[in-house]
Protein backbone atom coordinates (compact mmCIF):
# COMPACT_ATOMS: atom_id res chain seq x y z
CA UNK A 1 0.00 0.00 0.00
CA UNK A 2 1.00 3.60 -0.60
CA UNK A 3 -1.59 5.28 1.61
CA UNK A 4 -3.78 4.07 4.48
CA UNK A 5 -6.86 6.10 5.33
CA UNK A 6 -8.52 5.45 8.67
CA UNK A 7 -12.13 6.53 8.30
CA UNK A 8 -14.45 6.08 5.33
CA UNK A 9 -16.66 9.11 5.75
CA UNK A 10 -16.81 12.28 3.68
CA UNK A 11 -13.20 13.43 4.17
CA UNK A 12 -11.62 9.99 4.04
CA UNK A 13 -13.39 8.96 0.84
CA UNK A 14 -12.67 12.32 -0.81
CA UNK A 15 -8.99 11.90 0.04
CA UNK A 16 -9.03 8.34 -1.32
CA UNK A 17 -10.45 9.49 -4.67
CA UNK A 18 -7.49 11.76 -5.25
CA UNK A 19 -4.74 9.46 -4.02
CA UNK A 20 -6.10 6.59 -6.09
CA UNK A 21 -6.54 8.76 -9.20
CA UNK A 22 -2.83 9.66 -8.82
CA UNK A 23 -2.03 5.96 -9.09
CA UNK A 24 -1.36 5.37 -5.41
CA UNK A 25 -2.36 2.03 -3.89
CA UNK A 26 -5.05 3.26 -1.51
CA UNK A 27 -6.73 1.40 1.34
CA UNK A 28 -9.59 2.85 3.40
CA UNK A 29 -10.22 1.20 6.78
CA UNK A 30 -13.78 2.00 7.78
CA UNK A 31 -16.15 1.12 10.63
CA UNK A 32 -19.12 2.28 8.53
CA UNK A 33 -20.20 4.82 11.15
CA UNK A 34 -19.97 8.05 9.19
CA UNK A 35 -21.92 10.98 10.56
CA UNK A 36 -23.35 11.76 7.12
CA UNK A 37 -25.28 8.48 7.23
CA UNK A 38 -27.65 10.19 9.71
CA UNK A 39 -28.57 12.85 7.13
CA UNK A 40 -31.88 12.18 5.42
CA UNK A 41 -31.36 14.61 2.53
CA UNK A 42 -28.16 16.34 1.44
CA UNK A 43 -29.22 19.74 0.06
CA UNK A 44 -26.06 21.78 0.52
CA UNK A 45 -23.67 20.34 -2.08
CA UNK A 46 -23.08 22.52 -5.14
CA UNK A 47 -23.93 20.48 -8.23
CA UNK A 48 -26.29 18.12 -6.39
CA UNK A 49 -29.61 19.43 -7.70
CA UNK A 50 -31.75 16.60 -6.36
CA UNK A 51 -31.11 15.86 -2.70
CA UNK A 52 -29.76 12.43 -1.83
CA UNK A 53 -29.54 10.75 1.55
CA UNK A 54 -26.28 10.58 3.44
CA UNK A 55 -26.26 6.81 2.99
CA UNK A 56 -26.69 7.23 -0.75
CA UNK A 57 -23.83 9.77 -0.83
CA UNK A 58 -21.59 7.30 1.02
CA UNK A 59 -22.57 4.44 -1.28
CA UNK A 60 -21.79 6.47 -4.39
CA UNK A 61 -18.50 7.78 -2.98
CA UNK A 62 -17.42 4.25 -2.01
CA UNK A 63 -18.31 3.08 -5.50
CA UNK A 64 -16.20 5.87 -7.03
CA UNK A 65 -13.19 4.86 -4.93
CA UNK A 66 -13.49 1.17 -5.76
CA UNK A 67 -14.13 1.84 -9.48
CA UNK A 68 -10.77 3.63 -9.55
CA UNK A 69 -9.15 0.57 -7.95
CA UNK A 70 -9.08 1.70 -4.33
CA UNK A 71 -9.83 -0.79 -1.58
CA UNK A 72 -12.26 -0.34 1.29
CA UNK A 73 -12.11 -2.75 4.21
CA UNK A 74 -14.59 -2.78 7.08
CA UNK A 75 -12.41 -2.87 10.19
CA UNK A 76 -11.97 -1.34 13.62
CA UNK A 77 -8.53 0.20 13.97
CA UNK A 78 -7.00 -0.36 17.40
CA UNK A 79 -3.69 1.39 16.91
CA UNK A 80 -1.07 2.78 14.58
CA UNK A 81 2.61 3.66 14.72
CA UNK A 82 4.03 7.17 14.44
CA UNK A 83 7.73 6.61 15.11
CA UNK A 84 8.99 4.91 11.97
CA UNK A 85 7.93 5.35 8.38
CA UNK A 86 6.34 3.39 6.76
CA UNK A 87 3.57 3.42 9.34
CA UNK A 88 1.70 0.35 10.53
CA UNK A 89 -2.00 0.22 11.41
CA UNK A 90 -3.44 -2.61 13.53
CA UNK A 91 -7.07 -3.71 13.49
CA UNK A 92 -9.29 -5.47 16.01
CA UNK A 93 -9.25 -8.67 13.96
CA UNK A 94 -5.44 -8.91 14.19
CA UNK A 95 -4.63 -7.58 10.72
CA UNK A 96 -1.76 -5.15 10.11
CA UNK A 97 -1.38 -2.78 7.19
CA UNK A 98 1.69 -0.71 6.32
CA UNK A 99 2.17 2.38 4.13
CA UNK A 100 4.38 5.49 3.95
CA UNK A 101 1.33 7.79 4.13
CA UNK A 102 -1.35 7.66 6.81
CA UNK A 103 -4.53 9.74 6.92
CA UNK A 104 -6.58 9.98 10.11
CA UNK A 105 -10.19 10.87 9.20
CA UNK A 106 -12.09 9.57 12.21
CA UNK A 107 -14.09 12.51 13.67
CA UNK A 108 -15.89 10.83 16.59
CA UNK A 109 -13.14 8.21 16.80
CA UNK A 110 -10.60 10.80 17.93
CA UNK A 111 -9.79 8.72 21.04
CA UNK A 112 -7.54 6.66 18.78
CA UNK A 113 -5.25 9.70 18.55
CA UNK A 114 -4.94 10.11 22.32
CA UNK A 115 -2.65 7.07 22.45
CA UNK A 116 -0.04 9.18 20.65
CA UNK A 117 1.48 12.62 21.12
CA UNK A 118 -1.41 14.47 19.49
CA UNK A 119 -2.97 17.24 21.57
CA UNK A 120 -6.68 17.58 20.98
CA UNK A 121 -9.09 20.44 21.62
CA UNK A 122 -12.83 20.84 21.19
CA UNK A 123 -13.74 21.80 17.63
CA UNK A 124 -15.74 24.96 18.36
CA UNK A 125 -17.22 24.82 14.84
CA UNK A 126 -19.33 21.84 15.97
CA UNK A 127 -22.30 22.93 18.15
CA UNK A 128 -22.46 19.63 20.07
CA UNK A 129 -18.81 20.00 21.18
CA UNK A 130 -18.44 16.22 20.62
CA UNK A 131 -15.69 16.56 18.01
CA UNK A 132 -12.03 17.29 18.68
CA UNK A 133 -9.32 18.65 16.42
CA UNK A 134 -5.58 18.12 16.38
CA UNK A 135 -3.87 21.24 17.73
CA UNK A 136 -0.70 20.68 15.73
CA UNK A 137 -2.44 21.03 12.36
CA UNK A 138 -4.54 23.36 10.24
CA UNK A 139 -6.55 23.11 7.01
CA UNK A 140 -3.62 21.44 5.24
CA UNK A 141 -3.99 18.44 7.57
CA UNK A 142 -0.24 18.05 8.07
CA UNK A 143 0.83 16.77 11.47
CA UNK A 144 4.27 16.89 13.11
CA UNK A 145 4.86 13.39 11.70
CA UNK A 146 6.06 13.36 8.09
CA UNK A 147 3.51 11.52 5.97
CA UNK A 148 0.74 11.53 8.60
CA UNK A 149 -2.23 13.80 7.91
CA UNK A 150 -5.62 14.47 9.46
CA UNK A 151 -8.73 14.99 7.34
CA UNK A 152 -12.19 16.34 8.06
CA UNK A 153 -13.24 17.80 11.38
CA UNK A 154 -9.94 16.74 12.98
CA UNK A 155 -8.43 19.64 10.99
CA UNK A 156 -10.69 22.12 12.84
CA UNK A 157 -13.01 22.83 9.92
CA UNK A 158 -16.74 23.57 10.29
CA UNK A 159 -19.17 20.66 10.46
CA UNK A 160 -20.36 20.90 6.86
CA UNK A 161 -19.90 17.84 4.71
CA UNK A 162 -18.95 19.83 1.62
CA UNK A 163 -16.13 21.51 3.59
CA UNK A 164 -14.92 18.18 4.99
CA UNK A 165 -14.97 16.75 1.45
CA UNK A 166 -12.92 19.66 0.14
CA UNK A 167 -10.41 19.44 2.96
CA UNK A 168 -10.10 15.67 2.44
CA UNK A 169 -9.53 16.21 -1.28
CA UNK A 170 -6.88 18.85 -0.45
CA UNK A 171 -5.07 16.34 1.75
CA UNK A 172 -5.27 13.77 -1.05
CA UNK A 173 -3.77 16.22 -3.56
CA UNK A 174 -0.92 17.08 -1.17
CA UNK A 175 -0.11 13.41 -0.62
CA UNK A 176 -0.30 12.66 -4.36
CA UNK A 177 1.96 15.63 -5.16
CA UNK A 178 4.52 14.49 -2.59
CA UNK A 179 4.35 10.89 -3.82
CA UNK A 180 4.72 11.88 -7.50
CA UNK A 181 7.30 14.59 -6.72
CA UNK A 182 5.34 17.07 -8.85
CA UNK A 183 2.06 18.99 -8.49
CA UNK A 184 -0.92 16.69 -8.96
CA UNK A 185 -3.98 17.96 -10.80
CA UNK A 186 -7.09 16.02 -11.74
CA UNK A 187 -9.44 17.57 -14.28
CA UNK A 188 -11.23 14.93 -16.38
Amino acid sequence: MDVLIIGGGVAGLSCALYTRKAGMKTLVLDQQKSQISQVKAVFNYPGVAQPISGDQWLSEARQQVTQLGGEIVTATVTGFTTKDRPYTVQTEDGQSYTAPYLVLAVNLGYELLTKHDFTLSVNEHVPSKKIRYVNETSFDGKTPYEGIYVAGLLANVPSQSVIAAGQGAFVGVQIASDFLQKPFMWHD
